[in-house]
């Protein structure tokens, strides 16, 4: 932490939790907290808001490390800046905390984002904790006339009923974000070491604990696989190391270079630092899950995400966020498929072609409402492979799409891709509704170029101790017509803009060479009628499989002629981790042992 190109925010948390010249960490607080202040010489709701909203998750974090009535190390802090901080706190709860918002019946309403939800709710629930006793907020009032007292029995409440239902309903919408789990998991974890309610505490525990279960039997090395959301094109659709999840599992796993000073250069990048120091610790069983890739072999997981809409009498305070979003947990109509070997990991989402995505929809819509993907769920939806020999080496199928304003020089998509899967064969398609998507292409890792081949058609690569295969099929000529060509040393264009690709991996220990590979590639057979596409193949079993989807119309992708199921009972079925939407918990084994999480 040396680096002066860390943030005095950060730095000021390093030395407070080192015990390292006090009088220093202090001072950049000040500097920090004037930073925040800015122009407006003070703080108010809107400067807390604007200016402090990104960063809470760490002055939460140090008020209740350091404060004078602290549990863990009290009086580092000194009173002056301990004071401003209560100021803060107090600005920041009159901004985002509200009775009706704490209101149970809303807690599957996501104001903003599911990551900016969480940091307004969270962070205005543990600021206002902080003061409940403080004389000089006693009796005070907050926005809508009711009492700290009443906002922190509510907010207990309503977060003991939020744990719950995303263990239940298969946990985020934003499921796997590179870029947003940092903004979301810390503030969870939060929850854990400060909430003053034990139950609470234990319900966030077992959030963390399944969220983490799900994690390490998807992920090699630390790089999640599978379908994830919100995964921007560019840096975070390729890097695996840029992954904050994978950097949140190297901590947590015990890998210290997550804590290079580098990756804290900005005060909003506090996460390292909440998980760091945290009470919290992956269960021994979850560890070894993780580290055990060779152990737990083949299999598939099949799992639900939150990604439909319900219509609402009634939209609660939002925040002043321009979006919003009522899930609908009992219908999510979004089903994660991911097959996962010791060498590799391909997965993919289910999705209705059929619904659209939206963003606000009012109460006088309700057939909008259910007829409709939230934004958050349908944004840069990622699938593809990724390989254990290194955290960047993937290949995924990616859609153009129209350039972010948010984000300069990347690209957003919605709902880009219909897939359907089987174990190791996945086939997808453009998704013909969403009209901003141009032509569909192959992205492979930095090196892959000079050593794929094309091969009757396949484009193959060996890749470690893995293969993996694809193609693309024309949608209105000859099935074999399509072809392929670079766009750069990075992606592969297909010639038809319209073209399904179907992607097959195996392991050299099924296929000892790669003509063995490539035999049984070429003994799938590829059939197109009409608008139908089916793709057989034979599975690991030896059972004779038929992957089938709709090159026009809006149908669900099929397996051996039966539609896709999109709402099961079952949120977690995989050889390891087991859960049921009407069941108030779950179980996790793995070598003889097991976790039973109670909802």
């Amino acid at each position: 932490m040396e680096s002066e190109k860390v943030s005095d925010l950060n730095r000021a948390f390093a030395g407070l939790w080192l015990d390292h010249d006090l009088e220093e960490a202090n001072d950049r607080l000040r500097i920090a907290f004037n930073e925040i202040v800015g122009k407006e010489k003070k703080i108010t709701p809107s400067v807390a808001d604007e200016k402090a909203k990104w960063q809470m998750r760490t002055w939460i974090r140090i008020y209740y490390l350091f404060s004078d009535k602290s549990a863990w190390f009290p009086g580092r802090l000194q009173s002056d800046i301990q004071e401003k901080i209560e100021f803060l706190f107090w600005n920041y709860g009159l901004a985002k905390s509200s009775i009706e918002r704490a209101d149970p019946k809303y807690v599957w309403f996501i104001q903003g984002s599911e990551n900016h939800d969480m940091m307004d709710l969270g962070n205005a629930f543990l600021a206002l904790q902080a003061l409940e006793d403080l004389p000089k907020y006693a009796g005070r009032d907050l926005t809508d006339g009711h009492s700290i007292e009443e906002h922190l029995a509510a907010w207990n409440s309503y977060f003991k009923l939020y744990c719950t239902e995303r263990c239940k309903h298969g946990l985020f919408i934003e499921v796997g974000s590179p870029t947003y789990g940092k903004y979301l998991i810390p503030e969870i974890v939060n929850l854990f070491d400060f909430a003053e309610d034990s139950e609470l505490r234990s319900k966030a525990k077992t959030l963390l604990d399944l969220t983490w279960a799900n994690w390490s039997m998807e992920q090699l090395g630390g790089v999640r696989g599978g379908g994830k959301a919100r995964c921007y094109q560019g840096n975070y659709s390729r890097n695996g190391r840029s992954d904050s999840w994978f950097q949140m599992g190297h901590i947590l796993l015990g890998s210290q270079w997550a804590l290079d000073g580098s990756r804290y250069t900005h005060p909003i990048q506090g996460f390292g630092f909440v998980l760091a120091t945290t009470g919290y610790f992956l269960p021994e069983l979850v560890k070894d899950l993780a580290l055990s890739p060779e152990d737990r072999g083949e299999y598939a997981v099949v799992s639900q995400s939150p990604g439909k809409m319900k219509s609402l009498d009634k939209i609660p305070p939002y925040g002043g966020h321009s979006c919003w979003y009522s899930m609908d947990s009992k219908d999510p109509r979004l089903v994660r498929y991911t097959w996962c070997t010791p060498n590799h990991i391909m997965g993919s989402f289910w999705v209705d072609p059929s619904l659209a995505v939206e963003f606000n929809i009012h109460p006088d819509q309700p057939e909008r409402a259910d007829n409709s993907y939230a934004a958050i769920s349908a944004q840069n939806r990622w699938q593809g492979i990724v390989f254990a020999t290194d955290p960047d080496a993937r290949i995924f199928p990616q859609c153009v799409g129209k350039p972010d304003k948010n984000h300069p020089g990347l690209s957003t998509t919605y709902d880009q891709q219909i897939a359907v899967q089987h174990e190791n064969v996945m086939l997808i398609r453009k998704n013909p509704a969403m009209k901003n998507l141009t032509g569909l292409r192959v992205y492979l890792s930095p090196g892959m170029k000079e050593r794929i081949v094309e091969e009757g058609g396949w484009w193959l690569i060996e890749e470690g101790d893995s293969y993996a295969a694809f193609r693309a099929f024309s949608a209105t000529g000859e099935i074999d017509s399509v072809s392929m060509a670079w766009d750069d040393d990075s992606f592969l264009r297909v010639s038809e803009p319209d073209a399904p690709i179907v992607f097959v991996t195996g392991r050299k220990k099924n296929f000892p060479e790669v003509d063995d590979f490539l035999d049984w590639v070429n003994s799938h057979e590829s059939i197109r009628e009409d608008d139908q596409l089916d793709y057989r193949f034979t599975d690991s079993s030896g059972s004779d499989r038929t992957l089938t989807i709709w090159l026009r119309d809006q149908k669900l992708p099929a397996i051996d002629g039966k539609p896709i199921e999109l709402s099961p009972t079952v949120v977690y079925q995989s050889p390891f981790l087991k859960s049921r939407s009407d069941e108030d918990g779950a179980v996790l084994r793995f070598k003889g042992q097991e976790i039973l999480f109670d909802f």
